[in-house]
């Protein structure tokens, strides 16, 4: 769908026998939808950074009971505000979307913001709102949106990252290691959320927590998340798990080799490595 995610779809595919599906698209955010027969539908958030020529998002699907699922149960994941939202909020998000994925920033605010006068409770215009007054350079608004969305929709993954984005940036890291948390319980594979929630964990001393959401991320495609292994060697040496902790600094070495910590890191694994003095 498109950056915010849209009345109708930009391109659909059906994935194949792997559950797969390839589309070619921009960079920015994205809102995908999942549909099929004997699964409850999904609806999520992601983000594709300038800096990626390709991005993999993993997602995992619930499969429907054996029983013939109520209406209700089918709509599970999609809010009920959603199911509200008049024709002509409907028409000004559009515009706001269309303006966005062509950097027409001003134009972008002044349609999401007619989408929201019109409908109040329109939670992915506010966050459409919150991107446009981020990309202009109004935090104070875009803060106001993103906190509106999550309000309306307390499982608006997408929303609490931008939140938490803004007061990364303010080093409120309980607020961040909250949101980030919390969107984890909707989207528990999105790489950026799990390393920037380990980054928040460590700077509060919780290394457990750290060390769990860090180690996860290895797991996922994570290009440009190579400092989750940065975060996983810190929060191990803090727990006493130097030989983990030095694994940790060696695969970041391998992911990122003339990263910006490279250095920190063959200084890390040769203090951990090194033997004790008789």
């Amino acid at each position: 769908m498109d950056a915010v995610g849209g009345s109708s779809a930009l391109d659909k595919q059906i994935t194949d026998q792997d559950g797969r599906v390839e589309f070619n698209t921009i960079t920015g955010e994205h809102r995908i939808r999942i549909t099929g027969d004997d699964i409850h539908p999904y609806e999520g958030d992601f983000e594709i950074v300038p800096t990626e020529t390709y991005h993999i998002e993993n997602v995992g699907v619930r499969r429907k009971p054996e029983r013939k699922a109520t209406s209700a149960e089918a709509m599970n994941t999609v809010p009920a505000i959603r199911l509200k939202i008049p024709d002509n909020a409907r028409k000004e998000f559009e515009k706001g979307g269309k303006a966005m994925e062509e950097k027409s920033w001003d134009e972008s605010r002044k349609h999401f913001q007619a989408a929201v006068d019109l409908y109040p409770d329109y939670d992915l215009a506010y966050n459409g709102l919150g991107i446009a007054c981020s990309q202009l350079n109004d935090i104070p608004a875009a803060r106001q949106a993103f906190v509106k969305a999550t309000e309306l929709n307390d499982k608006f993954a997408g929303a609490q990252r931008n939140l938490a984005r803004i007061l990364l940036s303010e080093h409120n890291y309980n607020e961040v290691a909250s949101l980030l948390n919390r969107s984890l319980k909707v989207e528990p594979m999105n790489a950026w959320a799990l390393t920037n929630a380990a980054y928040a964990e460590l700077q509060l001393h919780r290394f457990k927590e750290a060390t769990e959401h860090a180690l996860r991320v290895h797991g996922l495609q994570h290009d440009g998340s190579a400092n989750a292994h940065v975060i996983a060697g810190y929060a191990l040496e803090a727990l006493g798990q130097q030989q983990e902790a030095a694994e940790q600094w060696r695969l970041y070495l391998k992911e990122d080799p003339k990263g910006p910590n490279a250095k920190r890191a063959q200084e890390a694994v040769a203090r951990l490595t090194k033997s004790p003095q008789p």
